[in-house]
């Protein structure tokens, strides 16, 4: 067996167990999350993005298979592996309530995926390679954030350096667009910025409105993180080297 194959089936074996365990404890997540619900968590709905980014994923294991350029696996090495256990294992800390655990796991997933789009686009691997990734690392940049809001509550933070929660909030928001604005510019990624806007509109549709500066910044952040998309596009279009791509 190659090494390629090697690494594919090892992808293929962690990534059935980080399913197994989303599937086993998935519905216990929403209650957890509800019962220590900020106002930045997004309505349920968003949440079925986890099914999409799990079709790229598997998609990309199997194309792994069959791809007879080993240069993917050959940097990425053990990186998925970690990713796709730490994910399972933030499934079992955030479903036992053990909220501080699960900022840390979350925190540890976050980075490789950083590490693993680094690593990808580094070596100028674009297209299907490196678009799964642009999808799980936008949605986990956001559930990272929340997920931070989700401790806060439940310790009964409702104020930090004289701010509450609200202030925070579109702090937070407008933080994380910049660095979805930040990445589609720096990296060509048309597509990591136009994940936020899903749970952007989320956070929109559960908040039903309640609060005015809360809808306004949405507003502002995902009309920016559209035009962020639509000028790394234009960018790739207008003559940038072309890159090594899926296929």
């Amino acid at each position: 067996m190659s090494s390629q194959r090697k690494w594919a089936t090892g992808y293929l074996i962690t990534f059935m167990v980080m399913i197994f365990l989303n599937y086993w404890s998935g519905t216990n997540v929403g209650s957890v999350a509800d019962a220590n619900q900020a106002i930045i968590q997004p309505a349920g709905f968003a949440f079925s993005i986890w099914g999409l980014i799990y079709m790229l994923l598997f998609a990309w294991i199997i194309k792994l298979f069959f791809s007879g350029d080993g240069s993917v696996t050959a940097r990425l090495k053990f990186w998925p592996v970690f990713n796709f256990l730490l994910n399972g294992l933030w499934i079992l800390v955030f479903t036992q309530q053990w909220l501080w655990a699960s900022v840390i796991v979350i925190a540890g997933l976050l980075y490789t995926l950083v590490k693993m789009y680094a690593v990808l686009t580094g070596a100028g691997r674009y297209g299907f390679d490196r678009l799964p990734l642009s999808v799980y690392m936008g949605w986990v940049t956001i559930a990272a954030i929340v997920n931070i809001f989700a401790l806060a509550v439940n310790n009964d933070v409702e104020t930090f350096i004289g701010l509450g929660e609200l202030p925070w909030t579109i702090i937070m928001l407008v933080f994380a667009a910049l660095a979805g604005i930040a990445v589609a510019l720096r990296f060509g990624d048309w597509l990591y910025p136009l994940v936020f806007i899903w749970p952007y509109f989320g956070i929109y549709a559960e908040n039903d409105s309640m609060y005015m500066s809360l809808d306004t910044t949405l507003l502002i952040t995902a009309l920016a993180l559209l035009a962020a998309a639509v000028m790394a596009v234009s960018r790739r279009q207008g003559g940038q080297p072309d890159r090594k791509s899926s296929g």
